[in-house]
């Protein structure tokens, strides 16, 4: 079978959906585990949402002249992000994935110098990508619980949508308890009209949150992170309410836990480069 890899396009868009649909799905599905592409139509969202923004980069494999698979690097800021990473079902165990996870690298490289970071969150219960991931570079750095949110029963004032003019803001809390800057991809996601959210208490912003699985947040304390997630998911669509939890923040993860929030199933971060675990209350993005 021959590969080819072209730079992925709007005409791609039909093909990478469904394909996007069916990776993900025949995957949990066959796992017993949460879907997060149920539907063709979801499929859709997520690659309209990496296809068309300026600062992703992206590649289609084609085989024989069918489009069968595709991967995206997010360049937004200085940690790039990688996927979704997604290959038809009828063609997976067969060298793609390898093919579009090494393009991802040597693109990272290409942009930003034999060193670049480079994270990735892996399906844990996927036990062939961990091992590719792993032989192309890619080390195990933590484990992380997708979790739906229980949404909190009343409105808190301290609550309010976020704007641009909180983006300051966004860059101190990333910095600071990421250990790199998120502002970049959030002005995008604004633009993109995803709901977010931040939290004042004593005049100033504590916390922020950008909502969906390709969004992020981070927070002052947990408190101040558990009750923008539960203000969040009450404003928000359930499938939107959900948050990644790192297992070594087990105070978030024990206090998720206690206000009702719900383990849908584990991840396992993953990065080219060594990098501190996370130094304050945040949920980072699927991606990274």
């Amino acid at each position: 079978m021959n590969i080819d890899l072209v730079p992925a396009e709007a005409g791609h868009f039909a093909d990478l959906a469904r394909i996007c649909h069916l990776a993900f799905d025949t995957l949990q599905t066959r796992h017993g585990v949460h879907r997060d592409v149920p539907t063709e139509e979801i499929g859709g969202l997520i690659i309209r949402g990496v296809l068309h923004r300026p600062d992703y980069t992206g590649v289609v494999a084609v085989a024989d002249g069918r489009v069968v698979g595709s991967n995206f690097l997010l360049l937004a800021d200085e940690v790039c992000g990688v996927g979704p990473i997604t290959v038809d079902p009828a063609l997976q165990s067969r060298g793609v994935g390898r093919l579009l996870m090494q393009w991802t690298i040597d693109e990272a490289r290409r942009r930003r110098g034999p060193r670049p970071r480079v994270r990735l969150f892996q399906e844990a219960v996927n036990t062939t990508s961990l091992s590719l991931y792993t032989r192309l570079g890619f080390r195990w750095r933590d484990s992380a619980a997708l979790m739906q949110v229980k949404p909190a029963d009343t409105d808190d004032a301290s609550v309010r949508p976020m704007t641009g003019d909180d983006l300051p803001h966004v860059q101190r809390l990333s910095e600071r308890h990421d250990g790199a800057s998120r502002v970049n991809d959030a002005s995008m996601l604004l633009c993109m009209e995803l709901p977010a959210f931040v939290r004042e208490r004593d005049g100033r912003v504590v916390g922020y949150q950008i909502a969906s699985l390709f969004g992020h947040a981070a927070a002052e304390t947990v408190d101040d992170l558990l009750i923008l997630a539960g203000q969040t998911a009450r404003r928000v669509p359930p499938p939107m309410g959900v948050v990644i939890v790192p297992m070594s923040q087990s105070s978030l993860f024990e206090g998720a836990l206690s206000a009702g929030f719900r383990v849908l199933k584990i991840l396992n971060s993953m990065s080219l480069e060594e990098f501190d675990l996370p130094r304050g209350p945040s949920f980072p993005s699927i991606q990274r």
